[in-house]
């Protein structure tokens, strides 16, 4: 079984990782950038998408922000969906408007410096393109799975670890795992 996590990051996608890694998952959280990477990677090559990332139950934060950005959480949803059939999806999320604050001071604010390059733009203008990009995203994939049972909307600021549980079915799994991890100053 395999669990992905398909929102943002400053979502809770260290938290949820860690929840799983406490629960005896093997998780792999964004690797460096090197898991968004090699996921387009293998989809050009016309491979399984987790080709190389196989032995992990978890994945998370599927992203890398250079000269460029590459949500594979956003382009692939589906693919890994067809590829791994019986998998759960996890579109994890906050308010937006703390979400976007999160963002900026990510990094000290480097984070926020990569997207005005990549955008050519200032941080009023990624704002605005971030926060579309939110609204698309989500909206895309509620579309999609509608009424599946596979998929979990959480929100990270006010559902808990039970809630996770129950969408897994094990209850063997300890929702106390479920905890605020890597928290960016003042959020």
């Amino acid at each position: 079984m395999k669990v992905f996590q398909i929102g943002f990051n400053k979502c809770g996608t260290t938290s949820l990782s860690h929840f799983f890694l406490r629960n005896g998952y093997k998780s792999v959280h964004w690797d460096y950038g090197k898991l968004a990477l090699k996921i387009e990677e293998n989809f050009k090559a016309g491979r399984l998408l987790l080709e190389g990332y196989e032995q992990y139950n978890f994945y998370g934060d599927m992203e890398v922000v250079s000269n460029r950005y590459l949500y594979a959480f956003e382009r692939y949803y589906k693919l890994l969906d067809h590829q791994y059939p019986g998998s759960f999806f996890i579109l994890n999320n906050r308010p937006i408007e703390r979400w976007v604050e999160s963002r900026k001071r990510h990094g000290d604010g480097t984070y926020l410096e990569r997207f005005k390059k990549i955008y050519r733009c200032n941080e009023e203008e990624v704002v605005r393109r971030w926060e579309y990009e939110w609204y698309r995203h989500h909206s895309n994939v509620l579309k999609y799975f509608y009424g599946r049972d596979n998929f979990l909307l959480f929100n990270i600021e006010t559902d808990s670890g039970e809630k996770l549980i129950d969408f897994i079915g094990e209850p063997s799994l300890k929702a106390s795992y479920y905890r605020h991890t890597n928290k960016t100053e003042n959020q």
